[in-house]
């Protein structure tokens, strides 16, 4: 079960980036659906630290954000004078105003076999490329993915292009802050190889949840967590969009953003390849009859409140 908790949650190098940056005071923010694990992680991750030497940081659990478990919630860590925040599960990567985050984005179950046999499939029925895109729970697996799903291309007749989707980062420093976070070391062994710092050329894709910027040399995307690029020469709609995980709202986010293309689903607890999108379909055609309805509107009440990331109010 420890060791389990230790890999799951990425013990280790959670407290290799605390020890880096001497925190003594951290928050620890869980998701409803991982709260169970809080007390294990909390204590896991202390006697992690205690055994070289950081014995002397204090850790407190949150849950009920002030807005969304998908958000940094800085207004909770605020309460208890937080110096930075562990964040579990998945994640929007809306930027933090005043406190640097650590994100563990989990490690769900993916049989890559047979999720490189959906690409394959996918890759056989039509002429376009594939975009892999996938809940940030599954991005651990994202490199035995390529290898298997190469060695099942060559050994097929598939002339598709297999494009990844990337993590967008897995630490970030508060927009108030200029410190460079890239001296933090990349994660080795079977873990992800994702940035583990927000480079400066992405900051502007964290304003909001999709961003999309061009230049001469490419097009640049970014959406719930994850980025990719494309050329100037070519268009979304060339693309089928391979998603690796749950009918969730992540998913609903992709389908609503690119309701022109082409998307499949690989669901990874059935390990089934579905292209019935309908019914998100009518959450779009809702979302257009209450933007008309909203544009028939003579007052229009506005909403203020604190949802504790940075940028946004």
């Amino acid at each position: 079960m420890e060791a389990d908790i230790g890999s799951r949650y990425e013990i280790p190098r959670t407290a290799e980036f605390l020890r880096a940056r001497a925190y003594t005071r951290v928050a620890l923010q869980f998701p409803d659906e991982m709260l169970k694990d809080a007390a294990a992680v909390s204590r896991a991750l202390r006697r992690e630290l205690a055994s070289s030497g950081g014995g002397g940081v204090r850790v407190f659990v949150m849950a009920d954000t002030a807005y969304n478990s998908c958000c940094v919630d800085e207004v909770g860590a605020s309460h208890i004078d937080a110096q930075c925040v562990v964040h579990y599960g998945h994640a929007c990567m809306s930027p933090t105003s005043n406190l640097p985050a650590f994100f563990v984005l989990g490690k769900a179950p993916l049989d890559v076999h047979a999720c490189a046999s959906s690409m394959l499939e996918c890759s056989r029925k039509g002429n376009k490329h594939i975009l892999v895109v996938y809940g940030l729970e599954y991005a651990y697996a994202l490199d035995d993915l390529r290898r298997t799903f190469e060695e099942l291309h060559k050994s097929n007749s598939c002339n598709s292009e297999v494009k990844y989707a990337d993590v967008l980062c897995s630490v970030m420093s508060p927009s108030s802050s200029t410190a460079d976070e890239n001296d933090y070391p990349q994660s080795s062994g079977n873990s992800c190889h994702v940035d583990l710092s927000i480079k400066s050329d992405v900051s502007t894709f964290l304003s909001n949840r999709f961003t999309m910027e061009c230049s001469s040399s490419t097009h640049k995307y970014s959406l719930g967590g994850v980025t990719w690029n494309i050329s100037p020469q070519e268009k979304m709609e060339d693309y089928i969009i391979f998603w690796i995980g749950q009918d969730n709202p992540a998913f609903a986010n992709i389908v609503l953003t690119f309701n022109k293309c082409e998307i499949v689903r690989h669901d990874a607890i059935k390990n089934q390849l579905s292209t019935d999108v309908s019914h998100l379909m009518k959450v779009l055609r809702r979302r257009y009859y209450l933007v008309e309805k909203a544009k028939d509107a003579n007052i229009i009440g506005i909403l203020v409140g604190t949802l504790g990331v940075g940028t946004l109010f």
